[in-house]
């Protein structure tokens, strides 16, 4: 089945950076039928002008929720956990077993979010940043078993922000959060450590952009098609008593590895 032919009557909760990621990422398909609950009404203006989303007249996001909510197929919360217990309520009254919800909210068990929802089944999402530009990697869990064609719905919805992988065992999901889920956080900390280095050396800021940017980009290629390891690939670039050697002992010295 064609992802992009399937039409999805789809409400995301929360215009955030990843909301909006998953609208931009949807909209690309004229078949979605995209709506949104969004509290800010400039962002929301801004939501319906760039991706002609549907959304409500209401100010208030409980009556966003009331109106729109009845007329979706899936739900997505992105929203942040304390945002979440101030909704939940409201949600609850609302959502049905007939509805798919999906949260990417961190360290809310789907145990604790169907209990709060009263609903028997909930999607929980872990992706990252990357996918404000299609280019991130997902990991999804579903609590109980659904229909077929919810799971194409949820592949369709998951492929706006890059690539997914479904796992098994809900603990993963708390796991890739520190992996996937953070990991562009440490990447950006690397890159700005390596931005004042070369301020400090005397490298002008574009080129020292540039070079980090495809030093990383480069490097993520190279992996990805070696059929090397990551201590391998490594070695390759460490020359004995040269800078390479020097700057990973420093590093390991300052026990890195185990941050």
């Amino acid at each position: 089945m064609d992802l992009a032919s399937v039409k999805l009557k789809i409400l995301v909760i929360g215009g955030g950076r990843m909301g909006n990621a998953f609208i931009e990422g949807l909209s690309h398909s004229a078949e979605n039928q995209i709506h949104v609950v969004e509290p800010n009404s400039s962002v929301k203006a801004k939501l319906k002008i760039d991706f002609d989303v549907t959304v409500s007249n209401y100010d208030d996001p409980e009556k966003q929720m009331g109106e729109i909510i009845p007329l979706c197929e899936y739900v997505l919360l992105c929203v942040k956990p304390q945002v979440f217990n101030k909704i939940k309520k409201t949600l609850k009254n609302f959502l049905s077993d007939n509805q798919i919800v999906i949260s990417i909210m961190a360290g809310i068990s789907t145990d604790n979010l169907c209990e709060g929802l009263g609903i028997k089944n909930v999607i929980r999402v872990m992706p990252n940043t990357p996918g404000q530009i299609g280019k991130g990697i997902s990991v999804w869990y579903k609590k109980n078993k659904i229909d077929f064609k919810f799971e194409e719905g949820i592949n369709n919805i998951l492929s706006a922000l890059g690539e997914f992988e479904e796992v098994y065992e809900e603990e993963i999901i708390d796991k890739a959060t520190a992996i996937s889920g953070s990991g562009p956080g440490y990447i950006f900390y690397f890159m700005e450590s390596m931005l004042k280095s070369c301020k400090e050396i005397g490298i002008d800021e574009n080129l020292s952009k540039k070079l980090i940017i495809k030093t990383f980009l480069g490097s993520a290629e190279l992996a990805k098609f070696s059929e090397k390891d990551f201590e391998e690939l490594k070695k390759e670039v460490t020359s004995p008593n040269g800078t390479t050697e020097a700057g990973l002992k420093t590093m390991t010295e300052n026990n890195l590895g185990n941050a």
